[in-house]
């Protein structure tokens, strides 16, 4: 048995999913972490759950 096709959104602007992203992001915290090869990863950590993430080796900048 298939599943049902589920509708087709509309597409959206750059602009449009950029906004969607930034608002994701209010009020949350910007922890980074960099590995043996410089690469740098990025996490929008809510507040109460930054000393979690510090003990995985991220720091806020």
């Amino acid at each position: 048995m298939r599943k049902p096709a589920e509708p087709l959104a509309q597409p959206l602007s750059s602009a449009e999913q950029r906004e969607a992203l930034q608002a994701r992001e209010v009020g949350k915290t910007v922890m980074y972490q960099i590995d043996a090869w410089g690469h740098v990863e990025t996490r929008f950590v809510r507040s109460q759950n930054v000393a979690t993430w510090e003990a995985k080796g991220f720091f806020v900048r």
